[in-house]
């Protein structure tokens, strides 16, 4: 395309000079009778002056040479012949060669640095263009894939081949180097290879003509460094994700421990000194004293595995372990579970459930869902004073289908709202209301993340208690009907 552009401007360049003398003579013809011939010859002058300015030397010369051929032919004695009778006659043509010659190299230098300036603007934008790019860039594929479509727009007036290696070349080529990024040049171009944290092997062929090879390589060279640079930038983005991964999982292996070390030890406590009395003092308790400890026992015993199961579930979720074995169920069924798990923990509070009729059937893990359902429950009987309504309201609104769980508890401070579903975040109430492991609300917002919903604080007065609301999107009901 480039070439093509190039023999059409040269055409026009010779077309202006063979037609600025005829444009001169048309110009001149009037005027013959009202000028002298020598005031004539600086509008041929004038018109081989714009000749040289907007081509090059040899369409000038060309021009000069016309513009003295006709300005002889038609306004020098002898007219009509190519007679030459006087000397100013020949200084003129001179003259007319000399201007041409010396605008015509001056024009030619003065193109050429403005070519030289543009093409150097177009490749600083290019470069920029790249390195934004190359930016965007989070990975070694993605990298590879954007540096070689920018090169093969940069280089598409050039003849540069640019295409994928296969994975077993660019592997063999790389077996012996140490470095992450290769650039081996070859007879006819270069190969790029680029070794990823997986110890993947990716690479690119630049194939030039073997003329353009040394134009093209400082190109190519200077692309190349804004690639090691992106290269550089994500290898030490997967570094340090990496240690923040190994921290965090540490974090959380110190607050797990933490965890068992102190939210544990009072269930544990309770059940050993009931043991131990129940051992030590068979004859001196009654039945009823009896059935109390065993009771207790009990009671702690299965506060002990909600704990177990909690941290258990944390960390699986933690390590990326939670997969969903969707089914269709309905949620009815699944509030229903959760309630009667419920019934243990009750201490005279009372359940108020309003369901909206007709619900679809939802495509989700029905255990999961339950649990997360069951946390929150838990942690509003934990608040609620004994003889109080928790009221749970199950309705559609929108594209969401929303679980409300209401309490008549202390509230939650503002201020905590954007928190309480953080890992180990407690709130407590005095030393009748403990804030427990700080896991449940944790599982229950990654639950329903995993799902595409989300739970949240939907209102907390100290007056009133808090409304949990748990969210799960109407697209998991599609098709429901008919599953």
């Amino acid at each position: 395309m480039s070439e093509l552009q190039s023999r059409a401007s040269l055409q026009r360049h010779w077309l202006l000079a063979s037609a600025a003398p005829v444009a001169a003579t048309l110009i001149c013809w009037p005027l013959f009778e009202l000028l002298p011939a020598a005031s004539l010859s600086l509008l041929y002058l004038a018109s081989v002056l714009i000749v040289a300015i907007g081509t090059s030397t040899r369409p000038a010369l060309w021009s000069a040479l016309l513009s003295f051929l006709a300005y002889n032919f038609f306004f020098t004695e002898p007219r009509f012949t190519l007679f030459i009778l006087h000397r100013e006659d020949i200084i003129t043509a001179l003259v007319l060669v000399l201007v041409a010659l010396l605008t015509g190299q001056l024009a030619a230098r003065l193109r050429e640095k403005v070519d030289a300036l543009e093409t150097s603007i177009r490749w600083n934008q290019g470069q920029m263009a790249l390195a934004q790019a190359l930016s965007d860039c989070m990975d070694a594929p993605a990298l590879i894939t954007v540096f070689s479509s920018h090169l093969k727009e940069r280089f598409s007036h050039r003849p540069c081949r640019i295409e994928r290696l296969p994975e077993v070349e660019a592997g063999a080529a790389m077996e012996m180097c140490s470095e992450s990024i290769l650039l081996k040049e070859e007879m006819t171009g270069y190969c790029l290879y680029v070794r990823d944290q997986d110890a993947q092997v990716q690479g690119l062929s630049f194939r030039f003509n073997a003329d353009q090879l040394p134009d093209l390589k400082v190109q190519l060279n200077s692309a190349v460094e804004l690639f090691k640079l992106a290269w550089s930038r994500i290898q030490l983005a997967q570094r340090l994700q990496r240690e923040t991964l190994e921290k965090e999982r540490e974090q959380l292996r110190s607050a797990l421990l933490s965890s068992i070390s102190h939210d544990l030890r009072t269930p544990l406590a309770t059940m050993i000194g009931s043991v131990s009395t129940l051992i030590d003092l068979p004859e001196s308790l009654s039945q009823e004293q009896k059935r109390e400890l065993l009771d207790n026992t009990l009671s702690e015993a299965r506060r002990l595995d909600r704990y177990i199961q909690k941290l258990l579930d944390m960390t699986k979720i933690g390590q990326g372990e939670l997969k969903l074995e969707r089914d269709w169920v309905g949620v009815d069924e699944v509030l229903n579970v959760a309630l009667r798990r419920l019934q243990p923990l009750l201490k005279g509070q009372r359940i108020d459930v309003v369901c909206q009729p007709d619900l679809p059937m939802f495509n989700l893990h029905a255990a999961l869902v339950e649990q997360a359902i069951f946390n929150v429950l838990e942690n509003a009987v934990r608040f609620t004073p004994p003889n109080e309504v928790i009221r749970i309201e199950v309705s559609v609104e929108g594209d969401d289908l929303n679980i409300d769980i209401a309490d008549t508890g202390p509230g939650i401070p503002a201020r905590h709202w954007p928190r309480i579903f953080d890992m180990f975040f407690t709130l407590s109430h005095g030393d009748q209301q403990t804030g427990g492991t700080g896991l449940g609300l944790a599982i229950c917002q990654s639950v329903l993340g995993a799902h595409g919903g989300e739970a949240s604080v939907l209102s907390s007065t100290p007056d009133h208690g808090s409304c949990i609301r748990l969210r799960l999107p109407l697209t998991l009901a599609h098709n429901g009907d008919g599953a």
